[in-house]
């Protein structure tokens, strides 16, 4: 069977290619950019102008940086994935589902289910067309 999908290798990261290096060095410049307009100090803005230079003439320098910054952001997408969508569940879908229940609600008419002989199914007359049965929602 042929496989369409393009699979990641499940433990390492691909190795940074050169555009995520010049990515990283423009990342750096714009920290010394940053750093220079919040201390104010003139350093900073040479600094930041070295770094724009290297960038433009000599991009794979940054390789090793991009290296280590891209792997740490594999990571960090990683957990805080499973970390964010941890707290939306029990910071929003939770207490909704609570409150919910303490009102009464029933949305899936789950009291009603096997409680007694008949059927649990609704009984739908009318004739059908076939736009029905292409969109049944």
């Amino acid at each position: 069977m042929i496989d369409l999908v393009k699979k990641q290798p499940a433990l390492g990261q691909p190795s940074p290619t050169r555009s995520h290096a010049v990515e990283t060095g423009m990342a750096m410049t714009l920290l010394c950019l940053l750093a220079g307009f919040f201390t104010g100090k003139t350093g900073w803005f040479y600094s930041a102008a070295t770094v724009l230079v290297v960038n433009m003439a000599w991009p794979s320098a940054f390789l090793p940086v991009s290296t280590v910054w891209f792997g740490l952001s594999a990571q960090l997408g990683r957990i805080m994935s499973k970390l964010v969508l941890t707290l939306v569940f029990f910071l929003v879908v939770t207490p909704v589902g609570l409150l919910r229940r303490a009102l009464g609600k029933d949305a899936l008419c789950l009291r009603g289910f096997k409680s007694g002989t008949s059927s649990v199914f609704t009984v739908r007359s009318g004739t059908f067309t076939p736009k029905d049965l292409t969109t049944p929602f």
